[in-house]
């Protein structure tokens, strides 16, 4: 297994404390909640383990999220996971999430405004 320093997401070992590379306390991440730790975890160097906190944030309704969601969704170039972060922010379904997907339906990625509109649609179908 590998385990990443919650930091500067270097690799370390599993039983480390501290980080060899930037010195952060690791036993002060394991103090964090789920939710906190999937936040941090937006920002893992692996793809799949970001799409995962995505989706699990957005099936928690994760209201904390809606802001680092939003500020990946900028960063980010990667289409499927735009379409995901529309997907979590669909669930969260706070004002700040709903006027991101809107935005995103003026995107220039057709995957991306696809996804807005069906989200949109449905909101309106479930009322």
């Amino acid at each position: 297994m590998v385990f990443f320093c919650p930091i500067c997401w270097k690799e370390i070992r599993g039983d480390d404390k501290r980080c060899p590379y930037c010195g952060s306390d690791i036993t002060e991440h394991d103090k964090k909640s789920f939710e906190e730790k999937l936040i941090n975890a937006l920002r893992h160097p692996e793809r799949e383990t970001v799409q995962r906190a995505v989706w699990i944030l957005g099936k928690l309704k994760s209201v904390k999220a809606v802001d680092p969601l939003k500020n990946l969704f900028k960063q980010t170039d990667n289409p499927f996971l735009k379409v995901t972060i529309l997907n979590a922010l669909g669930e969260i379904a706070t004002q700040d999430a709903l006027d991101l997907i809107v935005n995103a339906l003026d995107s220039d990625i057709s995957i991306v405004r696809r996804k807005a509109r069906e989200l949109m649609e449905k909101r309106i179908v479930d009322g």
